[in-house]
């Protein structure tokens, strides 16, 4: 998720006369009953009066209109006020009143995480702006830095937001805005970061270089203390040294105390050998890797939970000298441990359990969910435009559970569902997608106007038209049927996101040309070239690659995970960069955020920043990172 820290000011609201009350009201109104919905009454405004009715009745209409997408501002009514700018006509608009419509446009757009419309109607309502305010171009810069990393233009934002400090009026602004740059940093990833720092001007590449030292704190946290001093001394006037982010002297001391000795909770033997034997596999590769390049790397011991109680296993533990365990890995077991109020060492469960809501500060919880995908997909969507959804997943307890995950987090953000369906014994996938674009409506009305005429007319099918993307969750296998289908129902041209399930992690142009244009999530190590650790494992194991990539990539995860709790539990908006993704935590249940990518040729390739953009004009010139 992106976090938005504009550090501009609130917009500006006019306070409405009496006079226009009424015809705000009428307007606002009329809103209410075209939405469909019944809403509470608003409270009531403070209102006197401030700007005289304008003599001309259409200018005085769009002002009208100005003051009432400002109400809904205030209301939190974000998308009304956003529909009601985009009717306002520059034209009528007087220009002293053009910034108040750019910063109620930019403000409701971001609010709604959509970035694309906020770039759109900052050049629309920006073509006739008279010069601006110091004040005025410290907000703008903060409106465009939030665009631009919500759409992934990240050489953009960071250069908008650098550009806000330097706007700014006092030393309050530029902290703010310093301190908004640095948080905006660190939701890009280390390999965008170090292609920004070969392209940024000199005080933003010591920011990006500052940045980059943090994550070393990380990977190899004996190595930080070094490279913050080589930082300062190569930065001795960076404005950084001024405002420094707060967390560096926390850092400075979680550096010095090193996890040296990790405890493994995993059976050897019963349903859950075979990937609790993966993930051990995938631990001492990542310790050997360590060793290799020269770090040092906590000893492992393993446990074998199968037939011991989980006091006997901490008891063991302890005795041995552990000071962290992983594990375990049964989701019953993870269950237990989340309900106990502390536990005996500070422990990363190998599975979620079902309370989301547990309070056991001693532990976090790690593990592949579809689920988070699919609410990942809903941000992605949303963040692209998109605003009403068809949904297509297995008939089966795990495709339930995705559609479900998907629903909440969808409608959570303000979208809709238009239809949804579910393939399996009962439903074919031809006839799902046929229901799920109602192909059998427009063959009704084929044949009612087949029996009205007495003949039949030319008659080609037409899919619904009044859905923005298609949302899938399905098998490599399945997934190859799917764009097919589409292109023979008509609907080529509706755009398809999915989970990482239909990508088996094997490069396979000669089938998987049947999904081009599909995109979707999946972990770092799929979608990333040339990774040593990944590599060496593809090479000692390919027989269990296909089926248990990922699960090797999680317990590369956990082994590094183990070793940072102390430092989620310091600053818990922390983020790791892992093999199966970006790690965060809420409520210290790890988040994987994923990369996103599109299948082109049949090969897999980075999903571009504007895959699902129409291509209208924009704001400026888009730096491609």
């Amino acid at each position: 998720m992106i976090l938005k820290l504009s550090a501009y000011n609130k917009p500006y609201f006019l306070q409405l006369g009496f006079y226009r009350l009424g015809l705000v009201c009428l307007l606002l109104l009329a809103l209410a009953g075209c939405s469909g919905k019944v809403t509470e009454a608003p409270p009531k405004q403070e209102v006197t009066s401030q700007r005289t009715t304008h003599p001309n009745p259409e200018v005085e209409s769009q002002l009208v209109r100005l003051d009432a997408a400002n109400i809904l501002t205030q209301q939190q009514r974000h998308q009304e006020s956003l529909d009601l700018i985009q009717t306002l006509q520059l034209g009528l608009l007087p220009n002293k009143y053009h910034w108040q419509a750019l910063e109620l446009a930019a403000t409701n757009s971001l609010a709604l995480d959509n970035g694309w419309q906020a770039l759109r109607l900052i050049e629309y309502f920006s073509q006739a702006l008279p010069s601006l305010s110091r004040q005025q171009q410290y907000q703008l810069f903060g409106y465009r830095a939030d665009a631009f990393l919500l759409t992934g233009f990240y050489s953009n934002a960071l250069e908008n937001r650098h550009n806000q400090a330097r706007a700014a009026l006092n030393k309050q602004q530029q902290k703010a805005a310093y301190q908004a740059l640095w948080l905006n940093m660190q939701q890009i990833n280390s390999e965008t970061l170090l292609s920004l720092q070969k392209q940024s001007q000199t005080l933003l590449q010591g920011w990006i270089d500052l940045a980059l030292v943090r994550r070393t704190v990380v990977d190899h946290p004996e190595l930080f203390v070094a490279r913050l001093d080589q930082w300062h001394n190569t930065w001795p006037r960076h404005p950084a040294q001024a405002f420094m982010p707060e967390e560096m002297q926390l850092l400075v001391k979680l550096s010095e105390k090193q996890i040296v000795h990790l405890g493994v909770f995993l059976p050897e033997t019963g349903p859950l050998a075979d990937p609790a034997s993966v993930l051990r596999d995938a631990l001492i590769a990542r310790q050997l890797d360590a060793l290799k390049q020269g770090y040092p790397a906590p000893k492992i011991t393993f446990f074998n939970t199968q037939g011991a109680s989980l006091d006997e296993l901490y008891t063991q533990a302890i005795a041995a000298g552990v000071e962290v365990v992983i594990g375990p890995l049964a989701k019953a077991n993870v269950g237990l441990i989340e309900n106990r109020s502390r536990l005996p060492l500070p422990t990363l469960a190998l599975n979620y359990g079902n309370n989301i809501n547990f309070r056991n500060t001693s532990l976090y919880q790690f593990g592949l969910s579809a689920e988070n995908e699919a609410v990942q997909v809903a941000l992605k969507a949303w963040q692209s435009g998109f605003r009403r959804a068809l949904i297509l997943t297995p008939e089966n307890s795990w495709g339930t559970r995705v559609k479900e995950s998907f629903i909440v987090a969808w409608e959570k953000l303000g979208g809709e569902v238009t239809h949804s369906r579910q393939y399996g014994e009962s439903l074919t996938l031809d006839k799902s997608l046929r229901e799920l674009l109602e192909v059998q409506l427009s063959q009704q009305r084929h044949q009612r106007l087949t029996r009205l005429l007495g003949q039949r007319p030319h008659f080609a099918p037409r899919p619904r038209e009044d859905s923005d993307f298609l949302f899938i969750h399905a098998t490599p296998a399945t997934a190859r049927q799917i764009k097919p289908a589409l292109s023979f129902l008509r609907a080529a041209n509706l755009p398809v996101l999915a989970t990482s399930s239909i990508y088996s992690g094997n490069s396979n142009p000669n089938q998987d040309k049947d999904m081009n244009g599909i995109a979707f999530c999946d972990i770092p190590w799929y979608l990333q070239t040339d990774n040593p650790l990944e590599n060496a494992i593809r090479s000692t194991w390919p027989e269990n690659i296909s089926r248990y990539g990922r699960l090797y990539a999680m317990g590369a995860d956990a082994y590094l995970l183990a070793q940072r709790m102390p430092l989620f539990d310091a600053l818990p908006e922390s983020r790791i960069e892992g093999a199966t993704g970006r790690l965060s935590h809420t409520n210290r249940r790890i988040i994987r955020e994923l990369e996103w990518a599109q299948f082109n040729r049949g090969r897999v390739e980075p999903l571009a920043a504007n895959a699902f953009e129409n291509k209208e004009q924009l704001v400026d010139q888009l730096t491609a990172d």
